[in-house]
């Protein structure tokens, strides 16, 4: 004979948090953010903080089309401007991406106390003998920005290799930085 006890009770079941509408709504609030993943809400003022948080999706939504480069050229002394190597100046790194030249002219390219000190160091660094391609007295320096066009998805896609004295097309070159020509001359005639 089976002996049951009959003072046990069956074991609870599991519920959620709260109360049966609070779960209701819960599963609401999912299927409202699920929905906003799918379709982005337009980023306006009061919509910005959902806008925010649903466009981890997008892992790139506004991807760039070019690829960027820095070089550097400098100023002849009374003839013209013409590419350095700015490697001897930068040595960490000095073939890719990831130099500190790149990464200077990148982050700090909109700040004029640094391309200030990036003009004194690069003019010291010449005067004192750097193998820089370049020679001569020299009397500043002027930054370029290159915007070089990424290939389409599926293209392929060349192997990156920095030649910092390649001629640059019109139509990628942007200039970010000079030498004042004031500051040039000065530095030309010595004074």
């Amino acid at each position: 004979m089976v002996f049951v006890n009959k003072l046990e009770a069956p074991p609870p079941i599991a519920r959620g948090p709260g109360p049966r509408w609070f779960r209701f709504g819960l599963v609401g609030l999912a299927l409202v953010y699920y929905g906003a993943l799918v379709h982005h809400p337009q980023d306006t003022r009061w919509v910005r903080p959902a806008a925010f948080f649903t466009d981890a999706t997008c892992l790139f939504p506004r991807s760039d089309a070019v690829a960027l480069e820095y070089r550097l050229e400098v100023w002849v002394c009374d003839k013209e401007w013409a590419l350095i190597d700015p490697q001897p100046y930068f040595p960490i790194r000095p073939d890719d991406k990831e130099s500190r030249f790149q990464r200077l002219a990148y982050f700090y390219s909109r700040t004029r106390p640094a391309m200030q000190a990036l003009d004194a160091y690069v003019s010291a660094g010449h005067a004192a003998g750097a193998d820089d391609g370049v020679t001569g007295k020299i009397g500043g320096i002027r930054l370029i920005k290159v915007e070089r066009p990424l290939p389409s998805p599926g293209d392929p896609v060349a192997r990156y290799h920095f030649d910092p004295r390649a001629p640059i097309p019109a139509e990628q070159r942007h200039d970010l930085y000079y030498t004042p020509e004031s500051q040039r001359k000065r530095r030309c005639s010595g004074s």
